[in-house]
């Protein structure tokens, strides 16, 4: 056998490997942002706190008179209602300390508020720390563990203000922690800017939708055009959805999201390049915009800090295309060199048209 078409063989052979499992499950990773704000008191910290309801009623076991409250009184009385599961799960999941000496925390109040039209749980919590106030403060989280089985990934947009330091940082699996001291504008830059290069790798739908265009792509101008209109296009409705300047509910995002994959994908094997499949790119770029803003909501007022935070995760965003299409693009070329490309690209693009649209009725029928 050729070295050619062996390699070509495992290349294609994996990749099919890799997507049959998809349609079992959802394309795109369930994330949440929750909102946190740390301060100093007279005793240590406070820490204002906010979270999903609904994630949070499943976490701790309020059962489902709770998790199904019909509006934010109901929920803020099934806050109350249960003080000590929610101070329980607080307890096992955050941790401040100071010079490595832990604070007593203590849940002192629970309310709603609403996020881009989501209920989120406001929670209080009051950390009473021995020692200086001037030591080195270290804050761990852990809240929405996979454990806990009620999201895939959850991510703690903080703002923190001790010992005279002040700043913002993300906390999620793979950054569960901040010390003061540690901190600092490029490290929280590229804490924003790996949040980003995540959220693009961890969305199967979104890696799919720029395969496909890598499908239809014959020559590195064709990857470069179609890249740079994909990039704009969401550049633009991340940042207005980040901004808080434009929204959509998921339910007619995430199916369109879908859809486009569908269409995308059709047209490889039917149409021929031209400027209108461009068109189609950038109007789909803007959905795909919408749908990256869902890991990183700003409902604050807006600061030259936030702006700061908001392009580095949009660096992150193109950082993740840019890996992609450098580990997808050689693939295909080798690929096409082959006596059976045209069979193998035109089977693989039909499957993804496929998923795609398996995912929009799934979609459809969930939301």
């Amino acid at each position: 056998m050729h070295p050619l078409v062996r390699v070509g063989a495992i290349v294609l052979g994996a990749l099919v490997l890799l997507l049959l499992p998809a349609p079992q499950a959802s394309a795109h990773v369930r994330a949440t942002t929750g909102y946190g704000e740390l301060s100093p008191s007279d005793s240590g910290a406070d820490l204002v706190l906010s979270l999903e309801y609904e994630l949070l009623a499943r976490a701790v076991g309020m059962g489902t008179e709770a998790i199904d409250a019909p509006d934010d009184a109901a929920r803020a009385e099934a806050l109350g209602a249960h003080v000590g599961p929610l101070t329980t799960y607080l307890d096992d999941r955050l941790t401040l300390s100071v010079d490595g000496i832990a604070c007593e925390p203590a849940l002192e109040s629970t309310g709603m508020e609403g996020r881009q039209g989501v209920p989120y749980a406001r929670l209080v919590l009051a950390f009473a720390c021995p020692g200086s106030a001037t030591g080195e403060y270290t804050f761990e989280y852990g809240v929405f563990r996979a454990t806990d089985g009620v999201v895939d990934d959850h991510t703690l947009l903080l703002e923190y203000v001790l010992n005279g330091e002040s700043g913002r940082t993300v906390l999620d699996g793979a950054h569960p922690s901040m010390t003061t001291g540690e901190q600092s504008l490029v490290g929280s830059a590229a804490r924003f800017t790996s949040l980003g290069v995540h959220h693009i790798l961890n969305g199967l739908d979104h890696i799919l939708f720029v395969v496909v265009l890598l499908l239809g792509a014959r020559t590195i101008r064709d990857v470069f055009a179609v890249a740079s209109v994909f990039t704009l296009a969401h550049s633009v409705t991340l940042g207005m959805a980040l901004l808080g300047w434009i929204e959509l509910p998921a339910a007619i995002v995430e199916p369109l999201i879908a859809l486009s994959i569908v269409y995308v994908a059709l047209d490889n094997i039917v149409g021929e390049p031209s400027r209108s499949r461009l068109v189609a790119v950038f109007g789909f770029g803007l959905l795909h915009g919408l749908g990256f803003a869902g890991a990183l909501r700003v409902t604050d007022e807006l600061s030259w800090s936030w702006i700061g935070s908001l392009l580095s995760f949009n660096i992150g965003i193109e950082i993740g295309q840019a890996l992609l299409i450098l580990l997808v693009f050689p693939v295909l070329v080798l690929i096409r060199r082959l006596r059976w490309s045209v069979f193998a690209l035109v089977g693989a693009t039909s499957f993804v048209a496929l998923l795609g649209l398996f995912w929009f009725f799934e979609r459809i029928t969930v939301t």
